[in-house]
């Protein structure tokens, strides 16, 4: 431009430059997003003066240096950096053209401010420009902090379920994921399948940690003493361990929650406790295979159609007694008398020789009978 009353204005504002940064600042410093103290004095000073320096040499000329396009970008990514919200930072650059607004009007008092209404849109151009320039510069920078955060805990989360984490690496996997590595843990295995979208995004709320593999998808976080996963994740298959003593444990936990899970599909949140005898029966099988008959006698070989079904529902009575530890529930479960459970458990004895009301025998009875 050469409009010499139009410099001259722009002279006037430059010599009010330090007015110009008290009113900026004593706007800046009544904003919420930058009175914690996350951006130095220092940096606000300097930065506030390069800015409106920027303006003053936009407005002066209609060419656009590509040098100018360095401050935008660079305040933009380091603001991001910094920690900023982005309503916080679109905040600051609003207050720059209130205040630049107002130190124009007052540098065309009395004489100039014909040549300001003249060159109004321009001034609303360039500031726009500004501001459109280092939002985008912000958004970009937090974006590419969160992928890098998100690839960060990717890593984090997969050398932990590796379970070849040391000691070292294991404090570094629990700043990464915000997390203590010491403490209790808890942790449930849902099939992946049952993960819906709407569900992944109820595990951010959780504040849990997931982690997903060919099959089941983990969730762990930090115990709690009031709520569990189990109470605020009801009625999803899989299975759950509910103490967990420091992260290290955690891919062991892992895999435990994930053969209940495959032992009892369908069955929500299956516990140890709830899921022992079938960890165990999975344990002993392939060591007893074709050694049946020491622990059940004839009842590990049945012959003849109607034998099996005489033992089927002998298998079934045995079932429904361990898992009440009452003759009468027993028979309730069953819709049968009780005498009729009495004289069941009395056949289960005389063909295997184990007696279910003695623990030991029980015992076998629990882990070796189920399926058979």
């Amino acid at each position: 431009m050469t409009d010499p009353l139009w410099h001259e204005l722009l002279e006037r504002v430059r010599r009010d430059t330090p007015q110009l940064l008290d009113d900026f600042f004593v706007e800046l410093t009544e904003h919420e997003g930058y009175t914690n103290g996350r951006v130095p004095k220092s940096d606000l000073t300097g930065t506030a003066e390069q800015v409106f320096d920027l303006f003053l040499r936009r407005l002066s000329t209609a060419e656009h240096l590509a040098e100018d396009c360095a401050l935008p970008d660079a305040l933009g990514r380091r603001r991001a950096r910094q920690g900023l919200r982005v309503d916080h930072f679109t905040e600051a650059v609003r207050i720059n053209f209130r205040v630049l607004w107002r130190a124009l009007h007052r540098a065309a008092q009395p004489d100039l401010t014909g040549v300001l209404m003249d060159n109004g849109e321009r001034v609303l151009d360039v500031v726009e420009r500004y501001a459109t320039e280092v939002q985008r510069s912000f958004l970009d920078e937090t974006e590419e902090m969160a992928r890098s955060r998100r690839t960060a805990r990717e890593r984090a989360l997969t050398k932990l379920f590796s379970g070849h984490a040391d000691e070292n690496e294991m404090s570094a996997i629990a700043t990464v994921l915000g997390m203590r590595h010491t403490g209790e843990f808890e942790l449930i295995a849902l099939p992946t399948n049952v993960v819906t979208d709407e569900l992944g995004q109820k595990f951010s709320a959780l504040e849990a940690h997931s982690y997903e593999d060919e099959q089941m998808t983990y969730l762990f976080r930090h115990r709690r003493k009031l709520i569990n996963l189990v109470d605020e994740l009801p009625d999803l298959p899989g299975g759950y361990i509910s103490k967990i003593d420091g992260m290290g444990q955690v891919p062991r936990a892992a895999a435990l929650a994930k053969h209940l899970g495959e032992l009892h599909p369908g069955r929500p949140a299956v516990s140890v406790k709830e899921g022992f005898a079938a960890i165990a029966r999975t344990a002993v099988q392939s060591r007893i295979s074709g050694f049946e008959h020491e622990l059940l006698g004839d009842f590990a070989t049945p012959v003849g159609e109607k034998r099996n079904e005489r033992l089927d529902r002998l298998a079934t009575t045995i079932a429904a007694y361990l898992e009440h530890g009452s003759v009468q529930e027993a028979a309730d479960s069953l819709y049968v008398h009780r005498n009729t459970v009495f004289k069941r458990l009395q056949s289960f004895h005389e063909i295997t020789g184990l007696d279910v009301t003695i623990p030991r025998d029980a015992a076998i009875a629990l882990i070796v009978t189920q399926g058979s």
